[in-house]
């Protein structure tokens, strides 16, 4: 009997079999992945890619994406940001709505889905912020969003948020039926900081724990999905898995509050000011633990870009975020490679989990049937360079730091995007946007 033609064939590389590492080939067409193969039993494909020695993976799922466009394309747009996500063997991105102008209409989501399907390398999904008056949401906006996300100490509209905009907030997204998504910060808005060990005091593991406390409170009183955002402290981590409730409580975390704490920098100048702010080892030791028990539920890059001019100033005075999309994969595959996590926790944290979070089935797991959004990976050491990333934002804190793990090719709905250092398709050919999620878990 003849054997199945396919599309691409990904030959003799090492995939992951219940936890094991394999020599396998996965076979793509039409899309999707058609099966995964023995070698000498795969079948013919009018392309293939030579993966000997090299890993063959699911693509990362980053739920917590800052790619600005619009008015801010001097930090990022969306043709670089997707490319640093190709680059990085990040497949689908989802893109925060505290861009300029914020996501508060059905106007701006339409142009920044525009801009996206005009730009993308990879997936491209979205969050919506929530107007001060929630009645003012536009019920439409709900088809295209994966969720809806508000910040406490910084409302998108410039507004007070107190408790009763918490319960607003959960209401509307239950209603909705979208996971609501929140920066845990207490902190006043506005608050003028006039030196390190103020920013790092206004926006303490207390404030955070607070905030926590509070959203949690009013969720039980109101039901549907909640998640914390980069959750950076070990008393929030507790917090968090002392109230799971499966689905309805989750969490992310970020790279960086994994592997970096405040003592690593002199905090000369803005290149380690994030928000949160970077904690103890003891808070990155918790924070892995809790990953390790499903405590927190996925890593997220928190890629938040901005100019070289921004963040090379004081400390006072830069802004607050770094890249991420580009050292996520190496910096979590290094901690697997190093014994410090399973493959089986690995894939879990960085894309069948997040699939999962956000409802996207058919994404997330290397097996037949899914989505061909599949990366290949190198096992070989090398330092991180901020001036190699294609973002536009370079300061990275993990400057010169070894990894061991290096993205060769990206494969978007079966379409070779990346390869080598180089990129095989122009702006807006490939990947789906927005991405929709296909079910949706109960709000119960």
């Amino acid at each position: 009997m003849v054997k199945v033609s396919v599309d691409l064939l990904l030959r003799n590389g090492i995939v992951i079999v219940e936890g094991r590492e394999k020599r396998r080939s996965v076979a793509i067409r039409t899309g999707k992945i058609e099966g995964i193969y023995e070698r000498g039993m795969e079948p013919r494909a009018e392309k293939t890619i030579d993966c000997d020695g090299r890993y063959i993976l699911p693509g990362v799922i980053d739920i917590h994406v800052h790619l600005r466009d619009l008015e801010q394309p001097d930090k990022e747009d969306y043709i670089s940001g997707t490319r640093s996500a190709a680059a990085g063997g990040v497949t689908t991105v989802v893109d925060m709505p505290n861009s300029q102008p914020p996501v508060l209409t059905r106007e701006v989501l339409d142009m920044k889905i525009e801009r996206a399907r005009q730009g993308r390398h990879v997936n491209v999904g979205f969050y919506a912020g929530i107007p001060a008056e929630s009645e003012r949401f536009h019920a439409s906006t709900k088809i295209d969003v994966l969720g809806l996300k508000v910040y406490p100490h910084a409302p998108l509209d410039g507004s007070t948020f107190n408790l009763k905009r918490i319960e607003e907030s959960l209401k509307l997204a239950n209603e909705m039926r979208l996971p609501l998504l929140f920066h845990p910060d207490s902190a006043q808005p506005m608050v003028k900081v006039r030196s390190v060990e103020h920013y790092l005091e206004t926006h303490s593991c207390d404030s955070e724990v607070e905030s926590i406390s509070q959203f949690i409170r009013i969720h039980k009183e109101v039901g549907g999905r909640l998640h914390v955002c980069h959750v950076s402290c070990a008393a929030s981590a507790k917090m968090i898995i002392d109230n799971r409730a499966e689905d309805r409580l989750t969490a992310e975390t970020t790279p960086h509050h994994l592997f970096l704490s405040d003592a690593d920098f002199s905090h000369e100048d803005g290149t380690a000011k994030m928000l949160p702010p970077l904690r103890t080892p003891q808070d990155n030791q918790a924070l892995r633990d809790a990953l390790c028990k499903c405590g927190i539920d996925v890593v997220a890059s928190d890629h938040a870009p901005h100019t070289l001019g921004e963040k090379m100033t004081s400390f006072i005075n830069a802004k607050s975020g770094i890249p991420g999309l580009e050292t996520i994969v190496p910096l979590m595959l290094t901690e697997v490679f190093e014994g410090r996590f399973s493959w089986v926790e690995y894939l879990r944290m960085c894309s069948s989990g997040p699939a999962n979070l956000l409802g996207l089935l058919g994404k997330g797991v290397l097996s037949k049937g899914y989505d061909a959004d599949v990366i290949v990976v190198a096992r070989e050491s090398y330092p991180i360079e901020g001036k190699k990333f294609q973002s536009k934002a370079k300061v990275t804190p993990f400057e010169g730091k070894t990894v061991n793990a290096r993205p060769v090719v990206t494969i978007i709905g079966g379409n070779p995007v990346y390869e080598d250092g180089k990129f095989l398709v122009g702006p807006g050919s490939v990947g789906t946007v927005p991405v929709r999620p296909l079910i949706r878990p109960r709000n119960t």
